[in-house]
Parts: C-alpha cells; structure tokens; sequence
C-alpha cells in the first residue's frame, strides 16, 4: 500500500529555546508551530492541548505522562522517541511517520489517523478506541493488547506485527490481512462477527476456530 509521506522543507531549523515555553505561547496565541525539529526534548506530565504542529522533526524525545488531547500533527516524523502513558484523546494525525517508538499505554480513543506509517515501534496496552484509521501500516511493531473497540479501519496493514491479546470489539476486520502476524488470544464479540472476511493462514484459522469451540483433529 502506498502512503503519502510526510513534506518537510528544507529550511527547517532547529528550535532553539524552551519547549515547553514556546509551545504553550502558541497556544495562548492561536498559533500554528510549524517547520521546526524538537531533539531531545524530556518532559512529564505537562498539559498541552489543542496545539497545532506541522512540518516538524521530533527526534529523541521524552514526552511521558502528557495530555495532548485535541491536538492535530500534519506532515510531522517522530524518530526514537517515547510517548509512554500520554494522552491525545481527540487528536489528529495526517501524513506522519512514526519510527523506532514506544507509545506504550498512550491513549488515543476518538482520534483520526490517515496516511500514516508507524514502523519498528511498541504500541501495547495502547487505547485507540472508536478511532478513525485511513491509509495506515504498522510494520513490524507490537500491538499487544491494545484496544481498538468500535473503530474504524480502512486500508489499513499489519506487516509483520504482533496483535497478542489485542481487542477489536465492535471493530470489523473484512480485508485486512494478518497472515504476517501474531494474533493469538484477541478479543471479539461473543458471535465472532468482527473476523469475518478477515485474511489469515491455516495456523491461525486454527487458533481461531478454538475460539468458537472447535476440537480440530
């Protein structure tokens, strides 16, 4: 699948002062933050919603335990960096590249995701209930028990991904492939309605079938 990737000028600069400063003077302003790279950046629970970043590098940073609820990232990378426990309720994301992260335990129920790639990173025990994903590939990242409940996926992939315990309620899973993954012990409705015309291999079918009660010999 082909992902629109994220336009980045080539001007970009470095920021080169208080990050937590500046961010929250482009809230109190309504302003835009835009074509700049934020490396190595340590904070914790900070409140810093409804913000608006485009264009921008996020390198090496430590965001743990932050609300960043209502906040939109369009044309944005994140590269090595960790978003442990934080929470963007509400956020949208649009063109993004996610590389080499740990976004363990990161809340982002009700959020919109599209053209979006997240590659080598650590989603387990995320909550990305009732979310919008369009155009999006995890490869070779860790889902495990993550909860994506009544969401919505269109044209997303799982490449080489591990889905260990993840819960999909109410989320239907028609045409997306999983043979490349791990899936044991994931979470449905009691009637299985969710797996239906999903792509698996005969192992998994296998595992699956034991779900609805089945003794294969």
């Amino acid at each position: 699948m082909k992902i629109k990737r994220p336009f980045l000028r080539e001007d970009i600069k470095e920021l080169d002062e208080d990050f937590v400063i500046f961010v929250r003077k482009a809230i109190e302003e309504d302003e835009e933050i835009e074509n700049i790279i934020i490396r190595e950046v340590e904070i914790s629970d900070i409140d810093l919603s409804n913000v608006y970043f485009s264009q921008i590098k996020f390198k090496n940073c430590e965001f743990v335990n932050c609300i960043l609820e209502k906040s939109s990232f369009i044309n944005c990378t994140f590269d090595n960096c960790d978003f442990s426990n934080c929470n963007f309720d509400s956020s949208y994301f649009s063109s993004c590249e996610i590389s080499s992260s740990k976004c363990l335990g990161v809340n982002l129920n009700n959020s919109t995701m599209k053209e979006l790639t997240v590659k080598e990173c650590n989603f387990n025990f995320s909550i990305m209930d009732k979310i919008n994903f369009k155009s999006v590939i995890f490869l070779d990242s860790t889902l495990d028990s993550a909860n994506m409940a009544e969401s919505i996926l269109k044209n997303v992939e799982f490449d080489h991904s591990t889905l260990t315990g993840a819960s999909f309620f109410k989320t239907f899973l028609k045409g997306i492939d999983l043979r490349s993954c791990q899936i044991e012990g994931i979470a449905v409705s009691d009637d299985f309605h969710e797996l239906r015309g999903a792509i698996v291999d005969l192992y998994q079918a296998s595992e699956l079938a034991r779900l609805l009660g089945l003794v294969i010999k």
